[in-house]
Protein backbone atom coordinates (compact mmCIF):
# COMPACT_ATOMS: atom_id res chain seq x y z
CA UNK A 1 0.00 0.00 0.00
CA UNK A 2 3.08 2.36 0.24
CA UNK A 3 3.15 2.83 -3.26
CA UNK A 4 -0.75 3.93 -3.29
CA UNK A 5 0.14 6.30 -0.40
CA UNK A 6 2.98 7.82 -2.15
CA UNK A 7 0.61 8.56 -5.52
CA UNK A 8 -1.86 10.03 -3.82
CA UNK A 9 0.68 12.61 -1.97
CA UNK A 10 2.34 13.16 -5.46
CA UNK A 11 -1.32 13.83 -6.43
CA UNK A 12 -1.73 16.18 -4.07
CA UNK A 13 1.64 17.87 -4.88
CA UNK A 14 0.66 18.55 -8.37
CA UNK A 15 -2.41 19.78 -7.56
CA UNK A 16 -0.49 22.64 -5.76
CA UNK A 17 2.11 23.22 -7.57
CA UNK A 18 1.10 26.68 -8.70
CA UNK A 19 -1.50 27.63 -6.32
CA UNK A 20 -1.89 31.27 -7.99
CA UNK A 21 -1.62 30.43 -11.40
CA UNK A 22 -2.77 26.41 -11.47
CA UNK A 23 -1.66 24.75 -14.95
CA UNK A 24 -3.50 22.33 -17.04
CA UNK A 25 -0.58 19.85 -17.15
CA UNK A 26 -0.39 19.80 -13.40
CA UNK A 27 -3.81 19.33 -12.63
CA UNK A 28 -4.54 16.83 -15.39
CA UNK A 29 -1.31 14.48 -14.26
CA UNK A 30 -3.29 15.38 -10.41
CA UNK A 31 -6.32 14.12 -11.93
CA UNK A 32 -5.00 11.12 -13.41
CA UNK A 33 -2.00 9.92 -10.59
CA UNK A 34 -5.39 10.34 -7.85
CA UNK A 35 -6.93 7.55 -10.13
CA UNK A 36 -3.99 5.41 -10.32
CA UNK A 37 -3.59 5.62 -6.36
CA UNK A 38 -6.70 4.15 -5.97
CA UNK A 39 -5.82 1.44 -8.85
CA UNK A 40 -2.49 0.16 -7.08
CA UNK A 41 -4.39 0.49 -3.71
CA UNK A 42 -6.92 -2.28 -5.10
CA UNK A 43 -3.69 -4.43 -6.91
CA UNK A 44 -1.77 -4.07 -3.84
CA UNK A 45 -4.60 -5.34 -1.41
CA UNK A 46 -5.36 -8.39 -4.08
CA UNK A 47 -1.72 -9.31 -4.74
CA UNK A 48 -0.81 -9.59 -0.67
CA UNK A 49 -3.42 -12.34 -0.71
CA UNK A 50 -1.01 -14.47 -2.87
CA UNK A 51 1.40 -16.46 -0.34
CA UNK A 52 4.13 -16.24 -2.68
CA UNK A 53 5.95 -12.78 -2.83
CA UNK A 54 7.88 -13.28 -5.43
CA UNK A 55 4.90 -13.29 -8.19
CA UNK A 56 3.24 -10.82 -6.67
CA UNK A 57 4.67 -8.45 -9.34
CA UNK A 58 3.22 -10.60 -11.98
CA UNK A 59 0.43 -11.15 -10.54
CA UNK A 60 -0.46 -7.24 -10.70
CA UNK A 61 0.07 -6.97 -14.18
CA UNK A 62 -3.15 -8.70 -14.87
CA UNK A 63 -5.27 -6.62 -13.62
CA UNK A 64 -7.28 -4.43 -16.45
CA UNK A 65 -8.87 -0.80 -15.95
CA UNK A 66 -12.14 -1.93 -17.82
CA UNK A 67 -12.71 -5.13 -15.73
CA UNK A 68 -11.35 -3.52 -12.40
CA UNK A 69 -13.88 -0.68 -13.39
CA UNK A 70 -16.86 -3.04 -14.46
CA UNK A 71 -16.62 -5.34 -11.63
CA UNK A 72 -16.74 -2.07 -9.16
CA UNK A 73 -20.19 -1.18 -11.49
CA UNK A 74 -21.66 -4.38 -10.81
CA UNK A 75 -20.74 -4.67 -6.98
CA UNK A 76 -22.26 -0.17 -6.46
CA UNK A 77 -25.64 -1.90 -7.93
CA UNK A 78 -25.32 -4.95 -5.67
CA UNK A 79 -25.18 -2.30 -3.14
CA UNK A 80 -27.65 -0.51 -4.28
CA UNK A 81 -30.34 -3.36 -4.26
CA UNK A 82 -29.13 -4.23 -0.80
CA UNK A 83 -29.58 -0.04 0.31
CA UNK A 84 -32.72 -0.09 -1.65
CA UNK A 85 -33.98 -2.51 0.74
CA UNK A 86 -33.72 0.11 3.48
CA UNK A 87 -31.63 -2.35 6.01
CA UNK A 88 -31.07 -1.58 9.83
CA UNK A 89 -28.30 -0.10 11.16
CA UNK A 90 -25.75 -2.41 11.65
CA UNK A 91 -21.88 -3.47 11.19
CA UNK A 92 -22.87 -5.31 7.76
CA UNK A 93 -24.64 -2.22 6.84
CA UNK A 94 -21.69 0.10 7.41
CA UNK A 95 -19.42 -2.33 5.79
CA UNK A 96 -21.79 -2.33 2.62
CA UNK A 97 -21.46 1.87 2.89
CA UNK A 98 -17.71 1.74 3.42
CA UNK A 99 -17.41 -1.24 0.18
CA UNK A 100 -19.54 1.25 -2.07
CA UNK A 101 -17.57 4.41 -1.53
CA UNK A 102 -14.41 2.63 -2.61
CA UNK A 103 -16.39 0.85 -5.10
CA UNK A 104 -17.78 4.69 -6.33
CA UNK A 105 -14.49 6.10 -6.00
CA UNK A 106 -12.70 3.42 -8.21
CA UNK A 107 -15.52 4.15 -11.29
CA UNK A 108 -15.90 8.34 -10.77
CA UNK A 109 -11.91 8.44 -10.83
CA UNK A 110 -11.65 6.46 -13.42
CA UNK A 111 -13.57 8.57 -15.23
CA UNK A 112 -12.25 12.09 -14.42
CA UNK A 113 -8.39 10.47 -15.60
CA UNK A 114 -9.83 9.38 -19.04
CA UNK A 115 -11.09 13.29 -19.21
CA UNK A 116 -8.01 14.38 -18.03
CA UNK A 117 -5.50 12.14 -19.86
CA UNK A 118 -7.74 11.91 -23.14
CA UNK A 119 -10.34 15.09 -23.35
CA UNK A 120 -8.51 17.98 -24.11
CA UNK A 121 -11.00 19.96 -25.13
CA UNK A 122 -11.89 19.99 -21.28
CA UNK A 123 -10.75 22.29 -19.10
CA UNK A 124 -9.44 20.31 -15.67
CA UNK A 125 -10.28 23.03 -12.90
CA UNK A 126 -8.70 23.02 -9.26
CA UNK A 127 -12.13 22.31 -7.49
CA UNK A 128 -12.49 18.90 -10.09
CA UNK A 129 -9.15 17.87 -8.83
CA UNK A 130 -9.75 18.76 -5.25
CA UNK A 131 -12.93 16.58 -5.48
CA UNK A 132 -10.81 13.57 -7.18
CA UNK A 133 -8.09 13.88 -4.37
CA UNK A 134 -11.07 13.89 -1.80
CA UNK A 135 -12.68 11.36 -2.61
CA UNK A 136 -10.03 8.75 -3.53
CA UNK A 137 -8.73 9.61 0.13
CA UNK A 138 -11.90 9.06 1.29
CA UNK A 139 -12.20 6.09 0.15
CA UNK A 140 -8.60 4.85 0.92
CA UNK A 141 -10.06 5.77 4.63
CA UNK A 142 -13.04 3.22 4.05
CA UNK A 143 -10.94 0.33 2.56
CA UNK A 144 -8.73 0.58 5.74
CA UNK A 145 -12.41 -0.33 7.44
CA UNK A 146 -13.26 -3.26 5.75
CA UNK A 147 -10.38 -4.77 4.03
CA UNK A 148 -10.20 -7.73 6.01
CA UNK A 149 -14.30 -8.59 5.74
CA UNK A 150 -15.17 -11.37 3.44
CA UNK A 151 -17.32 -8.81 1.44
CA UNK A 152 -14.03 -6.60 0.94
CA UNK A 153 -12.02 -9.85 -0.03
CA UNK A 154 -14.74 -11.04 -2.51
CA UNK A 155 -15.06 -7.74 -4.25
CA UNK A 156 -11.07 -7.96 -4.44
CA UNK A 157 -11.56 -11.31 -6.46
CA UNK A 158 -14.07 -9.70 -8.74
CA UNK A 159 -11.40 -7.00 -10.24
CA UNK A 160 -9.43 -9.82 -11.86
CA UNK A 161 -12.48 -10.08 -14.05
CA UNK A 162 -13.99 -13.09 -15.68
CA UNK A 163 -17.88 -13.70 -16.27
CA UNK A 164 -20.03 -12.76 -13.51
CA UNK A 165 -21.91 -15.84 -12.63
CA UNK A 166 -25.73 -15.89 -12.22
CA UNK A 167 -27.45 -17.82 -9.84
CA UNK A 168 -29.69 -20.36 -12.34
CA UNK A 169 -33.20 -20.78 -11.72
CA UNK A 170 -34.97 -23.84 -10.58
CA UNK A 171 -35.05 -26.36 -13.74
CA UNK A 172 -39.31 -27.32 -13.84
CA UNK A 173 -40.99 -29.78 -11.35
CA UNK A 174 -40.91 -32.24 -14.03
CA UNK A 175 -37.38 -32.13 -14.24
CA UNK A 176 -36.77 -32.23 -10.79
CA UNK A 177 -38.68 -35.46 -10.28
CA UNK A 178 -36.98 -37.25 -12.89
CA UNK A 179 -33.62 -36.28 -11.50
CA UNK A 180 -34.81 -37.79 -7.94
CA UNK A 181 -35.93 -41.08 -9.36
CA UNK A 182 -32.68 -41.68 -10.46
CA UNK A 183 -30.86 -44.58 -9.34
CA UNK A 184 -27.69 -43.83 -7.23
Amino acid sequence: MEFADELLDLARDLANLHPEHPRQANLRRAMSTAYYAIFHLLISETTLNWRRVELRAQLGRVFEHGKMKTASGAKIADLNSYFNANPPVSSERTVAENLRIVCMAFVQAQQRRNDADYNTGKECTPTEVEIQIREVTRAFKSWAILRDEPVAQAYLVSLFGGERREKKADPPQEIKSRKSNRPR
